[in-house]
């Protein structure tokens, strides 16, 4: 007897294949999967691929299937059917869920408590009996999702252009301060300018030129703005080196995402932490650690997926029993919790 579980979000697609006791069957991996943002073809051909790669010599022997999908529910709905139909067209009925409901369950098998999401994007969900209840931003890159991926990226690129227009005033101001009028690990405003450094030599690898200011900025504009969350981890890696305004970015990030959390967490209930930026080892991690009370960073989402899959078939005590096996990450040993109190 098989499980699937699939966690699809906008940046990446995982199926995951189990039997009913939890040993792995085959893995699926393909880009994001958000019918609303991507659009239901692209949609569509990327989970499609997730899924067949995770197995599709087995899929006729399948008798439970999660996903949870970040998007529109309908659409959610009407991406699910028009993937699984033709690859299950005898298969068991196909629960949709939420992404979040997803990523709770890979921190958690409780039933009920929040979960936090940084990644490209930002949210956090309140999920009650393994449902999502209410949320907090997760508005978007316009409008909100205040400490993601997107966000640190954003702040970096602001500070690394107003540091290099800082530089270049001095230098036009004459040269009685050569020291400001090098290249941007000089400093200036940027702090010790690591992070400068970091982010000119990814967005212009050819060299910052006579302008770096006009390049920088038309280097970031020339690409889609949510691929300004490449810079997140330049953020953390020249935080981690020291350099003050990194430190202060990462600092405001993880305030923003406890805040976020705060806003529907139900003291007492378990914290889950999902997403790249908090499953990831890296200072905004242990800052929002830092944080919030008993947090959980979560495992495999689509191992959880799975597991709720699992539910629907097994006893609930042979069920708990075996959360950790469908949601250990294959690259990851334990999940980790931390120490302080929910603002």
């Amino acid at each position: 007897m098989l499980i699937l579980g699939v966690d699809a979000g906008g940046t990446s697609s995982r199926a995951a294949l189990f039997t009913v006791d939890g040993a792995p069957a085959g893995r699926g991996h393909a880009p994001g999967a958000n019918p609303v943002t991507l659009g239901m073809d692209q949609a569509c051909a990327h989970l499609t691929a997730a899924v067949q790669e995770a197995g599709a010599v087995s899929l006729p022997h399948v008798s439970a299937v999660v996903l949870g999908l970040a998007g529109n529910p309908g659409a959610c709905r009407a991406l699910a059917a028009r993937v699984l139909s033709p690859l299950l067209p005898h298969g068991p009925p196909v629960r949709v869920v939420g992404d979040t409901v997803t990523a709770f369950a890979a921190g958690t098998a409780a039933p009920s408590g929040t979960v936090l999401i940084s990644g490209t994007g930002a949210i956090a969900a309140k999920i009650t009996d393994h449902e999502q209840t209410a949320t907090s931003d997760g508005y978007g890159w316009l409008l909100g999702d205040e400490g993601s991926g997107f966000w640190l990226g954003h702040a970096a690129a602001r500070a690394t252009v107003q540091t290099l227009a800082a530089l270049a005033a001095l230098a036009a101001g004459g040269p009685d301060s050569p020291e400001n009028t090098g290249s941007p690990e000089s400093g200036g405003s940027g702090g010790d300018g690591r992070l400068v450094a970091l982010v000119v030599r990814h967005l212009l690898p050819e060299g910052a030129g006579e302008d770096p200011v006009a390049r920088l900025a038309a280097a970031v504009h020339a690409r889609p703005p949510l691929a300004l969350a490449e810079l997140a981890p330049l953020v953390s890696r020249a935080a981690e080196a020291g350099d003050p305004v990194a430190q202060a970015l990462v600092t405001e990030a993880a305030a923003r995402l406890a805040s976020t959390a705060a806003r529907v967490h139900e003291p007492g209930l378990p914290i889950v932490l999902a997403g790249g930026v908090l499953t990831s080892e890296g200072p905004v991690r242990r800052a929002v650690e830092d944080l919030l009370a008993d947090a959980v960073t979560a495992g495999d989402a689509a191992g959880g997926a799975a597991w709720l899959a699992a539910r629907e078939l097994l006893p609930e005590a042979d069920a708990q029993g075996l959360h950790a096996t469908f949601t250990k990450r294959p690259d990851r040993p334990s999940h980790r919790t931390s120490r302080a109190a929910l603002p």
